[in-house]
């Protein structure tokens, strides 16, 4: 008689690995660049009825804004260019577009400006592009890449010139997601808001929400014990998931998936807490908030999670890919650490 098959997720595009953070430091600003547009941040620790405030707060003094029907050609204003993106890190994305059916636009805080077009926005357009890997699939949508932050692209010369003009003949206007980090510790965040309202667009603060809950007597899987590592990652992951989205163990039926249930590797019987938060967030934020975590698991002799969630819209994937438009679920990167500094790093787009 065949083994009863395993209820479980499908991880087609999962990617697992692991390394000690002591050995490898260099990699917290990595992981925290991976998703450039950040629309949520949760955080899990096990032992624990409620995360301390230096963790639960971490993310809420986030300083990110929405303005309002921005054109296009505003993104490479000159000002914007000098007292912004050429001092600090600059992240805009269009907010309230559908990747696979509307122009989407974005600033990352590499320099790129990505314009990711419907067919007739791009021939109006006028600039070099290229068809978007994914038309292969359905649809015809068109992306434009330009460097922003090179010297050469400045007001008088050709490039930029070019490029001003075409934008200018362009109908795109969007409202953006905004987010400033300046290099000077000196300079306000909020100083982006101030700079559209004197251009005389309407620009809020975004507000942040977010949500909590916690379990008890539950099994935690124990990652000290050597199975975990090589044997149950993708059911750690789900673990995870579970815990993050409240899906909870049911003995009802033995072919319901219940991921908090059907994790197989040793466990012990304890507490746990999630907090997620929602907005738009900056991998400066990302990166304290790990730190916070990491030094939390140390003291507490426990281990926890940070995981993000990139917009399911947003232009790029992990890595600064072009995103598949025909996917309508969000990127996401989770870091698991341990007291001892070991970690899981699970990738999904």
């Amino acid at each position: 008689m065949a083994a009863p098959m395993k209820n479980t997720t499908l991880h087609e595009n999962l990617k697992i690995s692991t390394f000690n953070f002591a050995e490898n430091e260099e990699n917290l600003k990595w992981i925290s660049d991976m998703i450039c547009m950040k629309h949520s941040i949760g955080v899990t620790m096990t032992k624990m009825d409620q995360l301390p405030p230096s963790i639960s707060e971490a993310c809420m003094d986030e300083m990110s804004f929405i303005v309002y029907s921005l054109p296009v050609h505003e993104l490479i204003n000159s000002d914007l260019l000098g007292a912004f993106q050429k001092k600090g890190s600059l992240c805009m994305l269009s907010v309230g577009t559908k990747l696979e059916v509307n122009d989407c636009v974005a600033i990352l805080p590499t320099g790129q400006l990505i314009l990711h077009l419907t067919k007739d926005s791009y021939t109006r357009l006028g600039l070099d592009g290229k068809p978007s890997h994914f038309n292969k699939f359905g649809g015809e949508k068109y992306v434009v890449n330009i460097d922003i932050s090179s010297p050469v692209f400045a007001p008088g010369k050709k490039n930029y010139e070019r490029v001003k003009q075409c934008l200018l003949g362009s109908s795109i206007c969007c409202d953006f997601l905004v987010s400033w980090s300046p290099q000077d510790d000196k300079l306000c965040p909020s100083s982006i808001h101030r700079y559209f309202c004197l251009k005389g667009f309407g620009c809020v603060h975004l507000t942040l929400s977010a949500k909590s809950h916690k379990y008890t007597n539950i099994k935690i899987p124990d990652l000290q014990h050597q199975d975990a590592e090589v044997y149950h990652q993708e059911e750690l992951y789900d673990w995870l998931g579970g815990v993050a989205n409240q899906i909870l163990w049911s003995s009802e039926s033995d072919e319901e998936y219940s991921p908090l249930g059907d994790y197989s590797g040793p466990t012990n019987l304890g507490h746990c807490a999630h907090n997620q938060v929602f907005g738009f967030f900056s991998s400066i934020t990302l990166r304290g908030l790990i730190k916070e975590v990491r030094q939390l698991c140390k003291s507490s002799n426990t281990w926890g999670c940070v995981t993000v969630h990139g917009f399911s819209d947003s232009v790029t994937s992990i890595g600064k890919s072009e995103k598949n438009f025909h996917k309508l679920c969000a990127d996401s990167v989770t870091l698991v650490l341990s007291p001892s500094d070991r970690c899981w790093l699970f990738t999904d787009t």
